[in-house]
């Protein structure tokens, strides 16, 4: 059994995750629920859940879910929240796609809320497993980097058969219209997507030492 008690040894996980819990609700309950970002300030409290979530879950004492045996609890919880909730629901909201664009905003709205429980789901997994707090942090920062590149807005137009080409204008890319302050052009997504690579690849690989100069290290 662990020597520090399970209170003090999971405190920063504790608070961080009931607070990603009361984020959850206000983002989905509070605000409006809706597929377009209106502002930057919109954007971030969006974000808030899940940057709570990865924080909860980096601090996260690994010897004291090893002796709960947590893996064994937490690993096919999410998978039955996979399969019971966001499969069947996914089925369920495309046979009802005929019925106009209020649907296809609930697909939207569906899959924007899978994105960051696909990225807490791997980092819990990965510190589950004994990873360090450092891995989550920085597998945590570069996916939420990369899930707001707007790689997805660019596999979605070169899927899209329906399309002649990519669109000068990305009108429909609400998170890069909120940063630029107008709408992509094509060339502007191009740079958006490349920048965000760029600083995602960095969050991976930046030197040890910077992350060994934050307070939580010392």
């Amino acid at each position: 059994m662990p020597t520090t008690s399970f209170w003090r040894a999971n405190r920063v996980t504790l608070l961080a995750g009931a607070l990603a819990v009361a984020l959850v609700i206000m983002v989905r309950f509070v605000i409006p629920y809706e597929q377009e970002i209106t502002s930057i300030w919109m954007l971030l409290v969006k974000l808030t859940p899940q940057f709570a979530a990865v924080v909860a879950v980096a601090w996260l004492d690994v010897e004291w879910a090893r002796w709960l045996r947590l893996h064994l609890v937490a690993l096919p919880a999410i998978f039955l929240a996979f399969l019971l909730y966001f499969v069947p629901m996914t089925f369920m909201t495309s046979m009802d796609m005929q019925d106009g664009t209020a649907v296809f905003e609930d697909l939207y709205l569906h899959v924007v809320v899978f994105v960051p429980f696909m990225i807490v789901a791997l980092v819990l997994a990965y510190r589950l497993g004994g990873g360090s707090r450092e891995g989550v942090l920085r597998v945590g920062a570069a996916t939420t980097i990369l899930q707001m590149s707007g790689l997805e807005d660019l596999m979605a137009v070169l899927m899209n058969s329906r399309l002649d080409g990519i669109p000068e204008v990305w009108d429909w890319a609400h998170h890069m219209t909120v940063r630029l302050g107008h709408p992509a052009t094509r060339n502007e997504a191009y740079a958006f997507i490349v920048v965000h690579v760029v600083l995602a690849v960095v969050a991976l690989t930046v030197p040890r030492r910077v992350f060994d100069r934050l307070p939580w290290r010392r």
